[in-house]
Parts: C-alpha cells; sequence; structure tokens
C-alpha cells in the first residue's frame, strides 16, 4: 500500500495531476488489470490514495517517482553546470 509519505513525495515529483503520467507508465511496462486492459486514471488513484493494493502497480509507480527524480537532479546538475560557464 503507498504510504502518505510516498503519496507527498509522488504528488511533489510528478505534480497534481500524475495520474495520465503514472497511467502512460503502466502501459510502457505492459501492466494490465485484471481483465486485460489499461488501468483508468480513476483507479491509479485509487491506488494512490491507498484505497487498494496492488504491488505491480505501486511497485511500477514508485519506480516512476525514483526515474523522475533521478531526471530532475540530471538536469539541474546541467544547469548548474551550464551557468557557470
Amino acid at each position: 500500500m503507498i504510504t502518505d509519505k510516498e503519496r507527498v513525495l509522488l504528488i511533489e515529483t510528478l505534480g497534481k495531476q500524475y495520474s495520465a503520467k503514472v497511467s502512460q507508465h503502466l502501459q510502457k511496462l505492459k501492466i494490465k488489470n485484471a481483465i486485460g486492459k489499461d488501468y483508468t486514471t480513476h483507479s491509479i488513484r485509487i491506488f494512490v490514495n491507498g484505497m487498494r493494493e496492488n504491488e505491480k502497480v505501486e511497485i511500477a509507480i514508485m519506480q516512476l517517482v525514483n526515474k523522475t527524480i533521478k531526471a530532475k537532479k540530471i538536469m539541474q546538475k546541467k544547469r548548474k553546470k551550464l551557468s557557470k560557464v
């Protein structure tokens, strides 16, 4: 289950309209729901708010958060390096 702390980190990292980004990430990983369809933005919000558990989806969501954090750090380093020039 995604904790409140993780949820806050997710929103800070991906923004308040995170569900579309998460949906695209799940589609890339080919993670489908029980009937073989893509997860809806509504069902993603249910997972993020801790109302339903799905370990596979939750791990994929947190992987996206970590990937985004790393990408932002790399971008900050590049900007800092360019501003010194």
